[in-house]
């Protein structure tokens, strides 16, 4: 096991072990959104990563859609849970992710970039650029959470933006009347 993906299933898997966010859908906004995005521009998925996907709700999702849908997670108890439901997840993290470049249409994380450690940031954008050959869908909190522990990284949306357009990513308009966001959600078409 790397020392980063140690680092962080330290933190989170005992979280996990106690059901947490099991009954909640974080990836909802970030995916209402994008399906409207994808009506206008007819543009499909064929094969999507869910970093973080925690339970499998985006995971589920994308196979009713028809599409190869993979998740990691560093919580051991929500990897075991979707590969027994029927999803497939690996037990990995942000910054060393098991695949080959440009394996992948769609890059997402939602409730994620914000509960990685601020130097880990760059491997962690690095590599979601490497697999992916298209786009990336990132929902980054910008604020501390209820416990004031679990965010690493406390960013304005602004300066989530700054930090995505420093690696070259166009951010897409997703949001209403053609806002950059869409409730933290940051939309990118990776330009390689």
């Amino acid at each position: 096991m790397n020392s980063d993906l140690k680092f962080y299933k330290d933190i989170y898997d005992p979280l996990f072990q106690k059901g947490y966010t099991k009954n909640s859908n974080r990836a909802a906004p970030a995916l209402e959104a994008l399906e409207k995005w994808q009506k206008k521009s007819r543009i499909q998925f064929k094969s999507v990563l869910d970093v973080g996907c925690a339970w499998g709700k985006a995971l589920k999702y994308w196979q009713k859609k028809q599409a190869k849908a993979v998740g990691v997670d560093v919580a051991e108890k929500a990897v075991k849970f979707c590969n027994k439901n029927g999803m497939k997840a690996h037990l990995s993290c942000s910054t060393s992710l098991p695949f080959k470049d440009n394996q992948f249409d769609l890059y997402m994380s939602t409730d994620v970039y914000e509960h990685i450690r601020e130097e880990d940031l760059d491997k962690s954008i690095k590599e979601a650029i490497r697999v992916t050959d298209g786009y990336l869908l990132i929902r980054a909190h910008p604020g501390l959470d209820k416990r004031g522990t679990l965010h690493l990284t406390v960013w304005s949306n602004e300066k989530w933006k700054e930090f995505f357009e420093s690696y070259d990513l166009e951010i897409i308009p997703i949001g209403e009347d053609g806002k950059w966001h869409y409730k933290n959600t940051h939309f990118m078409k990776v330009i390689k």
